[in-house]
């Protein structure tokens, strides 16, 4: 299974799936950090903000592919512009 595949596959699973929301690509990138047991991480701050732990540029990099995936772009997206106004802790 190639890494889109393994994303439309997620796509399908997540109910009311919509590549303009950023909730619903974080999701997928939710599911991906579970399926793959990524050592990268995302917890919900007593403020409520979201915080993304990335363990290594291999992680952060596939992140980036399947967030390119999820939003049915070609070229790859940086992490960043979907979790844009939150933030991102690189523990590499």
């Amino acid at each position: 299974m190639t890494l889109r595949q393994f994303v439309l596959e997620i796509i399908q699973n997540v109910e009311g799936f919509d590549a303009k929301n950023k909730n619903s690509i974080k999701e997928v990138i939710r599911l991906a950090i579970e399926d793959f047991r990524f050592k990268s991480r995302e917890n919900v701050e007593d403020e409520g903000c979201e915080v993304l732990y990335l363990a290594s540029n291999v992680e952060e990099n596939l992140l980036s592919k399947i967030a390119g995936f999820a939003l049915g772009k070609e070229e790859e997206i940086n992490i960043e512009s979907v979790y844009e106004g939150y933030v991102i802790v690189r523990k590499y």
